[in-house]
């Protein structure tokens, strides 16, 4: 097998949840769907349009007391995310019961995703049950 002689590396790093409400969107409500269609899906990512970029991870930060519940992970190719077809389900997380004390930091949980996104596509993501206080998602990446 011939040695690769031009890897891909990042030419910028790229650290971002895509909400349309600022850096911190908390997500509460409910997805509970596992075809990525769920009107309160959110998305929390786009690919670089022209290389495409490289996922490592996805950090989830709970925002206050929440009830235990799962989050789900969908990839999209960059076309309307309710039509099934344009979506296709990656992966989900157990989201521990949290309560929020003075004297206490809130469990910080790491989804390792580890590739390369095409260009234009997006991960969107959405809670089993909804929660109190919500999620916060912060994507660490890499645009090509």
């Amino acid at each position: 097998m011939p040695a690769n002689v031009s890897p891909i590396y990042s030419i910028s790093g790229d650290v971002s949840n895509n909400g349309t409400t600022g850096m911190n969107q908390m997500i509460t409500a409910a997805a509970n769907d596992y075809t990525g269609i769920g009107a309160n899906n959110s998305l929390i990512f786009t690919a670089d349009a022209t290389n495409g970029s490289y996922i490592q991870r996805v950090r989830l930060k709970a925002g206050g007391t929440n009830v235990a519940s799962v989050m789900r992970f969908f990839l999209n190719n960059g076309s309307t995310p309710g039509t099934a077809a344009n979506n296709v389900f990656y992966g989900e997380l157990s989201l521990p019961a949290v309560t929020l004390i003075a004297t206490a930091a809130t469990i910080e949980l790491d989804y390792v995703m580890g590739f390369a996104l095409p260009p234009g596509f997006r991960i969107y993501m959405g809670l089993g049950t909804a929660v109190a206080a919500g999620w916060v998602a912060t994507v660490i990446a890499g645009k090509y």
